[in-house]
């Protein structure tokens, strides 16, 4: 048996690829643009410099090389779309904005304020971004993640306890808001083999994640009550997982399996995530993404907060 002291959950330094998109939605949110905010889904160059300090052309691209008109960010979101991304972080929120969201999420690790902080470039250490994650479920409040909470001695008398920090983030409105987004892609989306190949049932929202060169697959989610998150990849990064070896293929199982087992031992009900007052539900034309007028053919119920919610022309 191989053993050594490497701790991959606390201490290996690793790309998060998509899951660090939803980062890029807090800072949006925070900054007050609706989920129905639209932008193009069509490529876009940016320049950056390359490992030798040169600048280079850069023409990111989606993982299915789709292309399309103008997407929501519910959509970009649920497709997990890089050029909705990259658009953002051009267009509505600049790099070091989403860098200071991910700061204040309690991210420890540098995070670069470049485009291509769009796509998850900079590395991460699962447990921060796993603790980072519980912040949505846990309205706004971050919990420093410990792992012993109390030592005993053989009579059960209490020699030391632990506890963990908590601080509120980001505003219950805003970790609504994300938290709702992350359910489309676990319900409609990326992630959505939990619902009909695994057939997880509770509330839950999370992010599959796929780094280049396949080098990493993560699935981060949560119910209301856990937050879970599985990272597969090889220490050596230039080392690919194989093909096909997606989030959504090789880390999501296992997330599927403990979250179905944990919530069925532990007896843990079917709870809804609470809809915070400053958020409300309105009904919209599907077509327009705002209020239904005489010419409206189909409608669709969106979330927005109270501040930004769609208002008769």
């Amino acid at each position: 048996d191989y053993l050594d002291q490497y701790n991959r959950s606390t201490q290996a330094l690793r790309q998060p690829g998509s899951i660090f998109k939803p980062y890029i939605y807090t800072a949006a949110i925070d900054n007050n643009y609706p989920v129905t905010t639209q932008l193009l889904n069509q490529p876009v160059a940016l320049y950056r410099n390359n490992a030798k300090g040169e600048r280079e052309k850069w023409t990111p691209r989606n993982y299915d090389n789709s292309t399309g008109g103008l997407t929501t960010l519910r959509e970009g979101l649920r497709r997990s779309l890089n050029l909705i991304s990259v658009r953002m972080v051009q267009e509505l929120v600049p790099p070091r904005q989403v860098r200071d969201i991910a700061q204040r999420m309690q991210i420890t690790t540098p995070i670069r304020a470049v485009d291509s902080i769009a796509l998850g470039t900079s590395e991460v250490k699962p447990i921060e971004i796993v603790a980072s994650y519980a912040t949505f479920a846990n309205k706004g409040i971050y919990s420093s993640p410990i792992a012993i909470t109390r030592i005993e001695d053989k009579y059960g008398q209490i020699i030391k306890e632990f506890s963990n920090t908590q601080k509120e983030v980001l505003s219950p409105e805003t970790a609504f808001m994300v938290t709702n987004l992350l359910q489309t892609v676990v319900d409609k989306g990326t992630g959505g083999s939990l619902r009909w190949k695994y057939k997880f049932r509770h509330p839950a929202g999370g992010k599959t994640g796929t780094t280049q060169n396949l080098s990493d697959a993560w699935f981060v989610g949560f119910t209301p009550h856990i937050t879970a998150g599985v990272w597969y990849g090889i220490d050596e990064y230039s080392t690919s997982l194989g093909d096909g070896q997606y989030g959504g293929v090789a880390a999501l199982p296992a997330w599927a399996l403990f979250m179905k087992k944990a919530h069925q031992e532990l007896n843990i009900p079917k709870d809804k995530f609470e809809m915070p007052n400053g958020v409300v539900e309105v009904e919209i034309d599907s077509d327009t993404k705002k209020l239904p007028t005489s010419r409206t053919k189909k409608t669709e119920l969106e979330v927005f907060l109270k501040s930004n919610q769609p208002t008769a022309n």
